[in-house]
């Protein structure tokens, strides 16, 4: 039950029923009876009671913004939950050699790197691998599968995660470079992105989200607990949805025992350079690094081949797309120019690191459970278009129209996943902008439809809008 705040009056009024109805010959509105014997024990009342709405809302965990932080801190302490002071960076290493490998070079779990001293601070940042890989030898795998044409090194890529926690930790591309112990299979290491996550001190909202999930269950076991897994170890990770049973959302139930799938949203971009072989029109030339985000090029000997035009870029087939399970690739297309069969072929692109980082964090021991097949995808954009006709009632013009424009891209994307995107919420945040008097939209709607209405969003999607993709026409 959400207890109701009185105000001084109510109380006020209350106390001189009270009074009235002992003595109705005593006179409660005028003179010093209401200054002496009502008000005061109303003030005091109304202290009592904001102290009460206060509680109420702090079991609650409404409001949590407004809350004292000791007193938060406090309460979710009941739950074993201490707010965070920090958050491990993570990011994916480059262990790279010069030579292809002969024997299997296996690269272990908590192997310990570090940046270099900073010059200024004397500061070193140090990291673990979080996941186990290997480099094959040659009885294995090709040696090409490993070399980049571009640092003409043979290189595996690992992630990693700080050891100390805290935004202090957070360090930019190329600075992770020493090996804290012996490694010679290998002669250099570095990460080629700038760490993410790494955040500072907790939010009370953030505090607020883990301890209502950390009363609903907090073993990895559980719907609830796969979620909290994300959110407490990574706060790159903004939102979660699991799926699991019979749910309709789940894509792979009757392929594999115990499946769960957790849809992230979440993205680290990271490039790679894949060599291969050509296969053939019309044959799917996977990446190595799934879920695949982007190509930037694709090669063979000195011609670039244009995508649309002589390859397609294809993503998201199959039960295991967006995952690091998935088949993403490039497939050419026929009419368009193409190698000759088992012809060098070089791919560059950009995949979602951080679907492979949760995937190697998750795989350690501690967090196993039996039983359960736990697969981490990628949730996906939906985009959205807006074309409306701006009337601005006072202000500069372009000053307004900017504003409005901020405000409609920050609400939309900073939508989490299954959120539906209604025309109401939106008109409320073009209403927070001063100058605007109307707002009329001429195209509301999913990229490439028409119409104006509001837009459901899947579970594991959310509502995105590129700034091109928002037409603001400013009308007198």
């Amino acid at each position: 039950m959400v207890i109701q705040r009185k105000t001084v009056e109510q109380f006020e009024v209350e106390i001189s029923n009270g009074v009235a109805a002992r003595d109705v010959s005593v006179d409660t509105n005028i003179g010093p009876v209401k200054d002496f014997y009502i008000t005061p024990p109303a003030e005091v009342m109304k202290d009592i009671h904001d102290n009460i709405v206060y509680l109420s809302q702090l079991t609650s965990m409404k409001y949590a913004e407004r809350f004292n932080p000791d007193d938060l801190d406090d309460v979710v302490f009941n739950e074993a939950l201490i707010r965070w002071t920090g958050s491990a960076s993570v990011t994916v290493v480059t262990f790279s050699r010069l030579q292809p490998p002969t024997t299997d070079i296996p690269v272990p779990v908590n192997f310990p790197l570090a940046t270099t001293q900073d010059p200024q601070t004397g500061a070193v940042v140090q990291f673990r691998t979080i996941e186990t890989q290997t480099m094959y030898g040659p009885a294995t795998v090709t040696a090409s599968s490993y070399y980049n044409p571009t640092t003409e090194r043979y290189e595996l890529d690992v992630a990693v995660a700080s050891v100390d926690l805290g935004d202090e930790t957070a360090v930019g591309a190329y600075t992770i470079t020493q090996f804290r112990r012996a490694f010679p299979e290998f002669d250099e290491v570095t990460n080629k992105t700038a760490t993410t996550s790494g955040l500072g001190l907790e939010t009370n909202t953030d505090l607020a989200t883990r301890f209502q999930m950390q009363v609903r269950g907090n073993q990895e076991a559980t719907p609830a607990g796969l979620s909290l897994f994300g959110l407490d170890n990574f706060s790159g990770i903004l939102d979660a949805y699991v799926v699991y049973g019979n749910n309709s959302n789940l894509l792979r139930h009757t392929e594999d025992a115990g499946a769960v799938d957790v849809w992230l949203l979440a993205e680290a971009p990271l490039t790679h350079v894949h060599t291969t072989t050509y296969p053939g029109v019309r044959t799917l030339v996977p990446v190595p690094k799934q879920p695949l985000i982007s190509v930037a090029s694709v090669v063979s000997g000195a011609v670039t081949y244009v995508e649309g035009t002589d390859y397609e870029v294809v993503t998201g087939e199959g039960i295991y797309a967006y995952s690091d399970r998935g088949s993403d690739g490039i497939r050419f297309l026929v009419g368009g120019a193409a190698p000759l069969l088992d012809d060098p072929l070089v791919i560059s692109y950009s995949y979602n690191s951080m679907i492979n980082i949760v995937t190697a964090y998750y795989s350690q021991s501690e967090y196993f459970v039996m039983g359960s097949d736990v697969l981490f995808r990628w949730g996906q954009r939906q985009y959205l278009e807006i074309e409306a006709e701006l009337k601005v009632g006072s202000g500069n013009p372009s000053t307004v129209l900017s504003l409005v424009r901020e405000r409609i891209v920050g609400y939309i994307n900073g939508l989490k996943l299954g959120i539906d995107v209604e025309e109401f919420d939106i008109d409320r945040e073009v209403g927070q902008v001063f100058g605007v008097d109307n707002f009329v939209y001429v195209t509301l709607a999913v990229k490439g439809d028409t119409g104006v209405d509001d837009i459901p969003v899947g579970p594991y999607n959310h509502a995105y809008i590129l700034p091109a993709d928002l037409v603001i026409n400013v009308v007198s």
